[in-house]
């Protein structure tokens, strides 16, 4: 009988990208936690050096809305590690903005940290994950990248491409000994979207969701150790969907009274 799966990640290096608040910084814990060593990325030096130290990783300051800064990154990481085990391409944004009122810069900026950024880091780090016995990249994306949310197109457009490109990879990097899954939250409290709660009003997800509650940056620590570890070893090209229920309660429809 082949021993069970473990979740640990003792000896692994990890780069987590928004790493610094929400479900990064959750992640980055976790993964330590697991005995991963982890370089936590954040846009500036300040509270991702301090959440390194504490977790006893690296940090390290890039501008993914750059292209030379995502460039950087990678040369960097390449200087100073002999490998890569884990890839999680958490770093977003997003621009609530009406098609009718489109700005195509904002647009663009979705795009390129939200999509090119994490394909071009992949790519550039594709040598130091071929170094690794059993490398994991995990892409978070959304359940918008397959529900649509109204006036919220670019986001929703970024992330059911990066869903593709996972899709796509997963049979180019196989071969190479590479697995690359997406994890989709869903409704999960973090700072990007406490506006949009708090102006919704308290309990209306709740109420949509059917687990009664909105999710908690914590709950997406366990999804990344499954996909990170060998405990996931014969899943690649796959998205986990991690919302609730939510997805499956989109369709408002009363119950039906009993016949």
């Amino acid at each position: 009988m082949d021993p069970a799966p473990t979740f640990r990640l003792d000896g692994k290096i990890a780069l987590v990208t928004g790493g610094t608040r929400g479900i990064g910084r959750a992640v980055g814990i976790g993964l330590a936690q697991a005995g991963a060593k982890v370089w936590i990325h954040g846009r500036a030096s300040g509270p991702g050096e301090e959440l390194a130290k504490e977790i006893g990783g690296r940090f390290i300051a890039a501008d993914l809305s750059q292209p030379q800064s995502v460039q950087a990154l990678a040369a960097r990481l390449a200087a100073e590690e002999p490998r890569l085990d884990v890839l999680v391409n958490n770093a977003g944004m997003e621009h609530i903005m009406p098609f009718e009122r489109y700005r195509m810069d904002l647009f663009d900026r979705v795009m390129q940290v939200n999509l090119r950024a994490p394909v071009e880091l992949t790519q550039l780090l594709l040598p130091l994950l071929k170094k690794s016995p059993a490398a994991s990249i995990i892409n978070i994306t959304s359940i918008h990248g397959s529900t649509p949310a109204p006036n919220n197109s670019a986001y929703c457009m970024a992330k059911a491409a990066m869903e593709m490109a996972t899709a796509t990879l997963s049979v180019e990097l196989a071969p190479l000994g590479i697995r690359i899954n997406n994890l989709a939250p869903g409704a999960i409290r973090t700072d990007m979207n406490a506006e949009l709660f708090d102006a919704l009003g308290p309990g209306t997800f709740d109420e949509w969701v059917p687990m009664g509650r909105v999710g908690n940056v914590g709950e997406m620590v366990g999804p990344v150790l499954f996909l990170a570890s060998e405990a996931s070893s014969y899943m690649t090209g796959a998205t986990l969907v991690a919302d609730g229920g939510y997805t499956r309660n989109l369709l408002r429809y009363r119950p039906q009274p009993e016949y």
